[in-house]
């Protein structure tokens, strides 16, 4: 079972109490809505190119200053989005 499904069959949730998931980066936890509750700004932003502006949107304010603290290129940025795909399946149904 992975941890998703896991997750998912417990019932647990992330740091604001909403269902969704948590991914750990460079010794800090993140926790994310599940994507049904996505702020649709936040997609907006995404399919406009601006991944940033989507991410902070998704993390909110204090976890996106935090991942700011530990990002400062964009290989860490880079680094920090596979992660939360890795957490979040993308493209395995």
């Amino acid at each position: 079972m992975s941890q998703r499904q896991r997750r998912e069959a417990t019932g647990n949730t992330h740091a604001t109490g909403k269902p969704g998931s948590a991914v750990m980066w460079r010794g800090k936890r993140f926790g994310l809505p599940a994507p049904k509750d996505y702020p649709l700004d936040a997609i907006e932003a995404e399919e406009q190119g601006r991944t940033l502006t989507a991410l902070r949107l998704i993390l909110g304010e204090d976890q996106y200053a935090t991942f700011c603290e530990l990002a400062k290129t964009t290989g860490d940025a880079d680094d920090f989005s596979k992660a939360i795909m890795r957490e979040l399946g993308r493209g395995n149904p």
